[in-house]
């Protein structure tokens, strides 16, 4: 079993009571649109469907009840307009209890392909709240931040193809385990 000794507490945000939530991470908030899509200079931002995460059993994905208006509204700030068209964040279930979560987030065609990887660094460090360091996992360049605004959470990102992935949990140790789980099923 993936998460047998997970820890993560039942919070009402997009993570563990007392760690960083989608609410919080990111850009600075602004009201979001009624249509769950934001635009700035003509583009727009929408939120993705669930069908874009990979399943990582034995983890479930939930939606907490502000989720899509959360990413709506980061997504209506021309700072991430300007380089994404959608995204989705989700809660991390094990046996019904938020263990984490994640964010993904795709690329607008205004970022090549060579320019994705730059991202990373700067997206884990605006949820984390402290500067992340580069690592491997499964053979991947990935960010890591340990210890997220002073608390147990980690949080693991990385680009591939042309989306930017963040995972969230308990520690570094789960963390990396739903992080290289994600990984392996996406190839």
């Amino acid at each position: 079993m993936l998460l047998a000794a997970c820890s993560g507490s039942g919070g009402s945000g997009s993570a563990p009571a007392g760690t960083p939530s989608s609410t919080a991470s990111g850009p600075t908030i602004v009201g979001p649109t009624a249509s769950g899509s934001a635009s700035a200079g003509g583009a727009s931002f929408a939120i993705l469907p669930d069908s874009v995460l990979a399943a990582i059993p034995p983890l479930t994905y939930g939606r907490d009840a502000n989720a899509d208006q959360v990413m709506a509204a980061n997504g209506a700030q021309p700072t991430v307009n300007a380089v994404f068209s959608g995204g989705i964040s989700r809660s991390l279930l094990y046996n019904g209890q938020s263990v984490g979560g994640i964010e993904l987030y795709r690329f607008g065609p205004s970022v090549t392909a060579d320019g994705r990887a730059h991202y990373v660094p700067l997206m884990v460090e605006s949820f984390a709240q402290v500067t992340p360091k580069p690592g491997t996992l499964r053979g991947t360049s990935v960010e890591v931040a340990d210890g997220a605004r002073g608390t147990a959470v980690s949080v693991i990102g990385w680009a591939k193809g042309e989306d930017v992935v963040l995972v969230w949990a308990s520690g570094i140790t789960e963390t990396q385990k739903i992080a290289a789980e994600y990984l392996k099923l996406t190839g």
